[in-house]
Protein backbone atom coordinates (compact mmCIF):
# COMPACT_ATOMS: atom_id res chain seq x y z
CA UNK A 1 0.00 0.00 0.00
CA UNK A 2 1.21 3.44 -0.91
CA UNK A 3 1.65 6.01 1.83
CA UNK A 4 0.95 9.70 1.52
CA UNK A 5 4.68 10.37 1.97
CA UNK A 6 5.48 8.13 -1.00
CA UNK A 7 3.03 10.10 -3.15
CA UNK A 8 4.70 13.33 -2.04
CA UNK A 9 8.20 11.97 -2.72
CA UNK A 10 7.22 10.78 -6.20
CA UNK A 11 5.65 14.17 -6.90
CA UNK A 12 8.97 15.81 -6.10
CA UNK A 13 10.70 14.11 -9.05
CA UNK A 14 9.22 16.31 -11.83
CA UNK A 15 9.64 19.30 -9.51
CA UNK A 16 13.40 18.58 -9.28
CA UNK A 17 13.18 18.77 -5.50
CA UNK A 18 14.45 15.41 -4.24
CA UNK A 19 16.44 17.19 -1.54
CA UNK A 20 13.26 18.91 -0.24
CA UNK A 21 14.62 22.44 -0.49
CA UNK A 22 12.04 24.26 -2.63
CA UNK A 23 8.86 22.64 -1.31
CA UNK A 24 8.54 21.65 2.36
CA UNK A 25 6.70 18.43 3.15
CA UNK A 26 4.04 20.40 5.01
CA UNK A 27 3.21 22.41 1.89
CA UNK A 28 2.99 19.34 -0.34
CA UNK A 29 0.95 17.53 2.31
CA UNK A 30 -1.55 20.37 2.20
CA UNK A 31 -1.70 20.01 -1.58
CA UNK A 32 -2.36 16.26 -1.22
CA UNK A 33 -5.26 16.94 1.14
CA UNK A 34 -6.66 19.52 -1.28
CA UNK A 35 -6.14 17.13 -4.17
CA UNK A 36 -8.01 14.29 -2.48
CA UNK A 37 -10.94 16.65 -1.90
CA UNK A 38 -10.79 17.63 -5.57
CA UNK A 39 -10.75 13.98 -6.67
CA UNK A 40 -13.92 13.41 -4.67
CA UNK A 41 -15.49 16.51 -6.24
CA UNK A 42 -14.67 15.21 -9.73
CA UNK A 43 -15.65 11.63 -8.86
CA UNK A 44 -18.24 11.62 -6.06
CA UNK A 45 -18.83 7.93 -6.75
CA UNK A 46 -15.50 7.22 -5.05
CA UNK A 47 -17.11 8.25 -1.76
CA UNK A 48 -19.95 5.77 -2.10
CA UNK A 49 -21.27 5.01 1.35
CA UNK A 50 -19.31 7.89 2.91
CA UNK A 51 -21.38 10.90 1.82
CA UNK A 52 -21.78 13.40 4.63
CA UNK A 53 -18.64 12.16 6.39
CA UNK A 54 -15.96 14.82 6.67
CA UNK A 55 -12.67 14.11 4.95
CA UNK A 56 -9.91 13.56 7.51
CA UNK A 57 -6.65 15.43 7.07
CA UNK A 58 -4.09 12.94 5.84
CA UNK A 59 -0.70 12.63 7.49
CA UNK A 60 2.55 11.54 5.79
CA UNK A 61 2.47 8.04 7.31
CA UNK A 62 -1.17 7.40 6.39
CA UNK A 63 -2.09 5.00 3.62
CA UNK A 64 -3.12 6.91 0.52
CA UNK A 65 -6.92 6.53 0.48
CA UNK A 66 -7.38 6.08 -3.25
CA UNK A 67 -6.23 3.62 -5.90
CA UNK A 68 -2.66 3.44 -7.24
CA UNK A 69 -3.89 5.13 -10.44
CA UNK A 70 -5.20 8.00 -8.36
CA UNK A 71 -1.84 8.22 -6.60
CA UNK A 72 -0.26 8.88 -10.01
CA UNK A 73 -2.90 11.53 -10.70
CA UNK A 74 -2.09 13.10 -7.33
CA UNK A 75 1.56 13.41 -8.32
CA UNK A 76 0.46 15.53 -11.30
CA UNK A 77 -1.76 17.57 -8.98
CA UNK A 78 1.27 18.29 -6.79
CA UNK A 79 3.19 19.56 -9.82
CA UNK A 80 0.23 21.73 -10.79
CA UNK A 81 -0.12 23.32 -7.34
CA UNK A 82 3.62 23.78 -6.79
CA UNK A 83 4.15 25.34 -10.19
CA UNK A 84 1.18 27.67 -9.79
CA UNK A 85 2.86 29.11 -6.70
CA UNK A 86 6.43 29.07 -8.00
CA UNK A 87 5.78 31.00 -11.19
CA UNK A 88 9.35 32.17 -11.74
CA UNK A 89 10.27 28.55 -12.53
CA UNK A 90 7.16 27.69 -14.55
CA UNK A 91 7.91 26.15 -17.90
CA UNK A 92 5.44 27.33 -20.60
CA UNK A 93 2.11 26.45 -19.00
CA UNK A 94 3.45 23.24 -17.52
CA UNK A 95 1.16 23.70 -14.54
CA UNK A 96 -1.94 23.74 -16.77
CA UNK A 97 -0.77 20.61 -18.57
CA UNK A 98 -0.20 18.87 -15.21
CA UNK A 99 -3.71 19.80 -14.05
CA UNK A 100 -5.32 18.56 -17.26
CA UNK A 101 -3.43 15.29 -16.92
CA UNK A 102 -4.65 15.04 -13.32
CA UNK A 103 -8.25 15.57 -14.46
CA UNK A 104 -7.90 13.02 -17.25
CA UNK A 105 -6.42 10.37 -14.97
CA UNK A 106 -9.09 10.89 -12.33
CA UNK A 107 -11.88 10.71 -14.89
CA UNK A 108 -10.48 7.59 -16.54
CA UNK A 109 -10.18 5.50 -13.36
Amino acid sequence: MTTVQQVIDRGRVPLNDADKVRYPDATLLGYVNDGVAEVYALRPDLRFGKFGVALPDLLPGDTFPLSPQHAVAMQHYLVYRAEMKDDEHVNANREIKAYKLFQTLVSAT
